[in-house]
Parts: C-alpha cells; sequence; structure tokens
C-alpha cells in the first residue's frame, strides 16, 4: 500500500512539475517557433524543410480529425506526448526498475496521441468514402444545373446533399478556399486538402476535374458521368468484401479472449497450476507482467488494425 501510494505521489508530482514548466516556458517557445517560421519565408527552402513538414503534417491532421486549428494545437499535441511518456516511465520505474521493456512501452505510450491522429484519420477516410456516389451524384447534378460552373455547384451541394456529413464539411472547406485563392497553386492545395479526407482514387479524379473546371472553365460532365457510372459498377463487389471482412474480425474478436482464457485451463490442468499460483506468476512476477503488458498492447493494436481493415474503402 505503501508503495502504491510513492508512486502516485511520484507521479502527481511529476505531472505537476512538467505543467509549470510548460506553463513557464511554452508560451515563450511558441512565440520563437513563431517568429522563426515567418523569418525562414525569405530564406532558402532547404532552411527547416523537415520540421516545417512534421510541424505541418500534425496540424493537417488534428485539423482533419478533430477540426480545431491555429498556431498552438502542435505544441499542446507535443506537450501530451511526452507527459505521457515520462508519466507511464515513472509508474514503470517505481513499480518494476529501469528496463529497455518498459522503455519502449513508455515510448509506445508517448505515442497514443499519434496513433490515434492515425487511426481516426483512416476511420474518418473509410466512411466518407462510402458517400462517394451520393456526393458524386449530386454534385453532377448541380454542376449541369449551374450552367457548368462548378463553384456555384459546389455551393448548391453543401445545401442540397444528405446523409454524407462528411462530404458536406469538406465541400463547405474546399469552396471557401476556393473563393480566397490567388493562385494555382493555392487551388492546388485545396483540392489537395479535400481529396486526403478519403485518400481514394475516384476522389483523385474528382479533385482533378474540379481544379481543371475552375482554373480553365473546361466543361467536364462526361468526365464525372463516368466517374459515378464506375462507382455505382463496383457497389456490389465493395458490399461482398465488406462482409467477408465483418466476419473475420467478429471471429478474430472472439477467439482472442477465448485463448486467454484456455491458457489458464490448460495450466491447471495439465500442468499442476492452481488458479492462484496462476495468477500470482502472472501479476507477482517481473516476466509475468512484461509477458501481460505484451498481451495487452499487442491486443489493442491488433483491434485497432483489424477494425480500420474489416471494412474495406469504397474504391477502384
Amino acid at each position: 500500500m505503501t508503495d502504491t501510494a510513492d508512486i502516485l505521489v511520484r507521479v502527481f508530482l511529476y505531472a505537476v512539475l512538467i505543467t509549470g514548466i510548460w506553463l513557464f516556458v511554452g508560451r515563450f517557445l511558441v512565440g520563437f517557433i513563431i517568429r522563426q517560421r515567418k523569418s525562414s519565408r525569405f530564406k532558402s527552402n532547404s532552411t527547416g524543410k523537415a520540421d516545417n513538414k512534421f510541424m505541418g503534417h500534425i496540424v493537417f491532421l488534428i485539423r482533419i480529425t478533430t477540426g480545431k486549428k491555429g498556431k498552438n494545437v502542435f505544441f499542446y499535441f507535443l506537450f501530451l506526448s511526452i507527459f505521457l511518456f515520462l508519466a507511464s516511465l515513472s509508474v514503470f520505474v517505481g513499480l518494476f526498475g529501469v528496463s529497455i521493456f518498459f522503455i519502449i512501452i513508455s515510448i509506445i505510450v508517448g505515442f497514443l496521441p499519434y496513433i490515434y491522429l492515425r487511426f481516426r484519420y483512416k476511420s474518418l477516410q473509410l466512411v466518407g468514402s462510402y458517400e462517394a456516389v451520393n456526393l458524386v451524384s449530386e454534385l453532377t447534378n448541380n454542376y449541369k444545373i449551374s450552367n457548368f460552373n462548378m463553384g456555384e455547384a459546389i455551393d448548391k451541394t453543401i445545401g442540397s446533399i444528405k446523409n454524407s456529413p462528411l462530404s458536406k464539411k469538406a465541400l463547405f472547406h474546399l469552396s471557401l478556399k476556393i473563393k480566397d485563392h490567388k493562385s494555382k497553386e493555392e487551388l492546388q492545395s485545396a483540392i489537395d486538402d479535400f481529396v486526403a479526407t478519403t485518400g481514394t482514387e475516384w476522389a483523385t479524379l474528382l479533385g482533378m476535374n474540379i481544379f481543371e473546371s475552375i482554373l480553365s472553365g473546361t466543361n467536364v460532365t462526361i468526365a464525372l458521368d463516368n466517374i459515378l457510372m464506375n462507382l455505382k459498377g463496383i457497389k456490389d463487389s465493395i458490399e461482398k468484401d465488406k462482409r467477408s471482412n465483418y466476419e473475420a474480425f467478429t471471429m478474430v474478436k472472439f477467439v482472442i479472449p477465448i485463448v486467454y482464457v484456455l491458457s489458464v485451463f490448460t495450466a491447471v490442468k495439465f500442468f499442476g497450476f492452481t488458479i492462484g499460483k496462476f495468477f500470482y506468476y502472472q501479476f507477482n512476477t517481473g516476466l509475468g507482467i512484461k509477458f501481460f503488458i505484451a498481451i495487452i498492447v499487442l491486443s489493442i493494436i491488433s483491434f485497432w488494425v483489424m477494425h480500420v481493415l474489416s471494412k474495406p474503402k469504397f474504391d477502384y
């Protein structure tokens, strides 16, 4: 009991220390980074390119998955990741001592915010891909009604599209950027963000046609009709793959807990263990704890991966 209280106090002090340091130096760090980014615009592209790419990648994921944006979201993300790493490391070191295994587990815990963003992003892409037929059909109809004016068609589609919340949101942001774009590069960037919301081949083709229509006023009706026809053609095969993957995921979901229960039964039935002895070795020895943590971490990762893979993207 005393050891547990000591660990809790230690974790609390670490949390207070890290929070205090962030509150004290965070605003100065944010201001410094912002000034550096502004000044780097007047320097060569080779300067700070990797840092800007990494920051831009994280900010993009946060904006797409949570809707939050602004200059501080990256630093909050960074603070949370470091805090989770240090907190978990302090708990493991306090309970079990210094070990490479627990350092690796703490690093994985520190990466949880990024892992969450990646899986959330993939899940949104997956859900958004199934809005394909509705989106392309509605946009094509409004494009024809609007006398082949793509900007006007997008605005009409935002108001008329039903049961497609992700597509509606993506079109809304695209419409704002189209109205504000001042160059070909800014228009291309807006289209790239739109395509990234689903990351599919049909979205890429749709984005190319939107880009061409807005940039040069080209009539892309035939291309839009072809995209819609191809999407309707693959609907049956996608539904069949989805059912097969879901059945496999359901089997794995129930098999994993059963395997653990069977391991307890096997130890008791064939190796002379008692229930108490099994759980003593599982939770009161260093090797048992490491094995159990490895099982939990790998099981969680497996469930996440299977959840994403159980439903194929609606794509060519």
